[in-house]
């Protein structure tokens, strides 16, 4: 065990002192500054801004409002708008009211829109002041409907879960199978990179191939954590220090995050076992990347299958993938994020992932004692038997 965590060691070290990790640790808030600083402050430049609202009435009914002008004629409402004195203009044809149809003028660009739901609602007010309806009939008219949604559970109960609290365990599925990935993808290249310049014979010397491949597994599985810990951790003082900061108060995450622990913790050992065996044989990197891309593209089949997971989290198709291995991390929290998923279907994946850890250590030791002296030698499925007999 000594020697293990010898190894362990340096490889977590090594790995959390290269500048791909280091960039690694900071690309969060390289993506979710920006994106927090679009949704929060953007929008409320944009409405501190004037949107003034042409139009040429031919019909004779409309009033002016605020932020409405009325031009006599579409030339000089063409004027004001190329002179930047409105946003848009429309016009209002004297047979309106037998085709409700209207045309729009706005200026061409990349940030230019058009006001459709602002000509829509003023519209609304001017037809509605013409009628005889009671007032409050106009209010509901304008605004038919200020929904509450409720959810149920399976017992008929009312599910007490907002909008936001959705997003945690589905931003945490995400940054799991990133962890993963990325922890994975590290050790299948150390292996390869010991092998083509040779370094891995003289660890062989003063260590078995069973405690180099464990101290491996622990030093980059050690790394990856701390990469998906660094990763939240970001997300939630980003999240914190924004303007939607109060929408997250109250929401319990504890243990969703004892679940996302476990759920990484096995799933990376999974994944390590697979990625060992796929780099033991390979003398390139090019060579394990290739044995490696069954197991990369089970890893992201629920993101493939993100459509359905979300649009049917108790379809066959959802519930098959929380029993699959290499699929279970990921598809579980984004199911717990929508659906109440019974206590069995928890206990039942954990257990088939935790015999399928299992296995795949006892096989990825067996092929990486026995391929990682193998130079020059491409990786054929068929050998893999051979090294499992050996």
């Amino acid at each position: 065990m000594r020697k293990t965590f010898i190894v362990a060691k340096h490889e977590f070290l090594a790995t959390v002192k290269t500048k791909g990790f280091i960039f690694s640790l900071i690309l969060p808030l390289l993506i979710l500054l920006p994106m927090v600083f679009a949704m929060g402050f953007i929008p409320q430049m944009i409405s501190e801004t004037p949107h003034n609202i042409g139009f040429v009435d031919e019909t004779g009914t409309l009033q002016t409002s605020e932020n409405f002008i009325k031009f006599e004629d579409i030339g000089n409402a063409k004027k004001a708008l190329l002179e930047n004195e409105i946003n848009a203009f429309f016009v209002l044809p004297a047979n309106y009211f037998e085709t409700g149809k209207i045309s729009v003028y706005s200026k061409g660009g990349f940030f230019s829109s058009r006001p459709t739901s602002s000509i829509e609602a003023f519209l609304i007010s001017n037809l509605l002041r013409e009628s005889n309806l009671d007032e409050t009939l106009k209010e509901r008219i304008k605004e038919p409907a200020n929904e509450e949604v409720i959810t149920l559970n399976e017992k008929g109960e009312v599910e007490e879960k907002s909008g936001v609290g959705f997003l945690i365990p589905y931003a945490l599925g995400i940054l799991l199978l990133l962890a993963i990935m990325t922890s994975s993808g590290y050790l299948m290249q150390g292996i390869v990179a010991e092998k083509e310049n040779k370094t891995v014979e003289i660890l062989l010397s003063s260590l078995s191939a069973n405690e180099l491949l464990s101290g491996k597994i622990l030093g980059f599985g050690s790394a990856g954590l701390l990469q998906g810990l660094v990763w939240f951790c970001s997300v939630g003082i980003i999240l914190f220090l924004s303007p939607f900061a109060s929408l997250f108060q109250g929401i319990q995450i504890s243990w969703i995050l004892i679940l996302a622990i476990v759920y990484f913790t096995l799933g990376y050992l999974l994944f390590a076992g697979s990625m060992a065996c796929a780099a033991a044989p390979a003398s390139t990197v090019r060579d394990a990347q290739q044995g490696a891309m069954i197991f990369t593209m089970l890893g992201i089949l629920p993101m493939i299958l993100l459509n359905i997971i979300i649009k049917a989290p108790n379809s066959v198709i959802a519930k098959v993938l929380t029993y699959v291995p290499y699929t279970t991390s990921v598809t579980t929290l984004m199911r717990i994020a929508l659906v109440e998923v019974p206590i069995y279907e928890l206990v039942a994946s954990l257990s088939i992932l935790v015999i399928s850890v299992l296995i795949m250590i006892k096989l990825s030791a067996k092929i990486f004692r026995t391929g990682i002296l193998m130079y020059g030698k491409k990786m054929k499925i068929k050998n893999i038997f051979r090294y499992l007999r050996e």
